[in-house]
């Protein structure tokens, strides 16, 4: 067991989450108990930087990209759901979380339970504070709080080129290809005529689809343009 945390900021919080982890595996009863557990040993500020940290991470996880690989990987994600996705994503730890954002397709080597779903996590914090202090700890947890820590793990995050961009099944196969190849297999070819992934009514959701699907494009062509130099240099390489 490491040194006990008796601090949390952006890099303890990970050797928080990783030691949960490792105590607990994937029950996530367990885990829950037991971060809280940890969590009133601490001091009432340390609690309010865990939850903070949480969200940050929690908030820096809200792209398009990643919520397009969610809904391959779990057949569909409404935005509640992909709220506590990305809670069960953190609870992950560091590297399954970090390498999502830099490639949503390193998803599909993550082993999958509880539904990919881990609600309680985004609250466990709040549960240790009201215990420790009778208060809520959005009492004490203010905007300029979120926004700061947003920005501090934002900075620290390798994102995907397509991450901002929600795209439709067609796009979402080929830019996510091993997602992409599994939803497939799953759905037949009948896939591809499903109707919209996304509410295109909401005010510049239409124009933000058709933005991806150009992109996906030319995301796809660099891709080829990569494979094919690739392969031109192992041919040379052979020879």
């Amino acid at each position: 067991m490491g040194k006990e945390i008796t601090e949390i900021n952006k890099d303890t919080f990970w050797q928080f989450i990783e030691e949960a982890k490792g105590q607990c595996g994937k029950d996530m009863d367990a885990m829950l108990s037991w971060i809280k557990g940890r969590l009133l040993g601490m001091q009432p500020e340390q609690i309010l930087k865990f939850h903070t940290v949480l969200h940050g991470y929690r908030d820096a996880a809200y792209k398009y990209g990643l919520w397009t690989a969610a809904s391959l990987l779990m057949d569909g994600c409404t935005d509640d759901l992909f709220i506590d996705f990305r809670a069960w994503l953190i609870a992950q730890g560091k590297t399954v979380y970090m390498a999502a954002l830099e490639n949503p397709d390193s998803l599909a080597e993550v082993e999958q339970y509880g539904d990919c779903e881990f609600e309680m996590l985004s609250y466990v914090g709040n549960d240790a504070y009201v215990e420790l202090t009778g208060r809520d700890v959005y009492e004490d947890y203010t905007a300029e709080m979120r926004d700061q820590m947003l920005a501090e793990v934002s900075g620290g995050i390798k994102y995907h080129p397509m991450i901002e961009y929600p795209l439709e099944i067609r796009d979402a196969v080929a830019v996510y290809p091993k997602l992409g190849d599994r939803f497939v297999t799953r759905y037949g070819i009948q896939c591809f005529f499903m109707g919209s992934t996304w509410n295109t009514s909401l005010p510049g959701m239409k124009e933000l689809v058709e933005k991806g699907a150009d992109e996906a494009r030319k995301f796809q062509r660099k891709q080829q343009r990569k494979n094919q130099d690739k392969k031109k240099k192992q041919d040379g390489q052979s020879r």
